[in-house]
């Protein structure tokens, strides 16, 4: 019987260093791969390295740029009505 190996994929091997790959970042931030090239372009999202043809999102990173995003809830005013 002949053992089979399965061929690595760009996740497993982003993970190997502790990154994201590129789709996985996508999918986590809810917008298509072509955003974050635009992202890149304006300096927007987290750190990434560039490996290669690759671009990984190294997860201590992606945490930073999350931890930026939090906005505080803000109270409503005496003079402001909810619907």
């Amino acid at each position: 019987m002949q053992a089979t190996h399965a061929t690595p994929n760009a996740s497993s091997l982003a993970r190997l260093v502790n990154c994201l790959d590129e789709n996985e970042f996508a999918l986590l931030a809810g917008v298509k791969v072509t955003t974050l090239d635009a992202w890149r372009k304006r300096g927007k999202g987290p750190e990434y390295v560039l490996l290669g043809r690759n671009y990984l999102y190294p997860i201590a990173g992606v945490q930073t740029h999350v931890t930026s995003l939090v906005r505080s809830r803000t109270s409503i005013g005496p003079n402001r009505v909810l619907l």
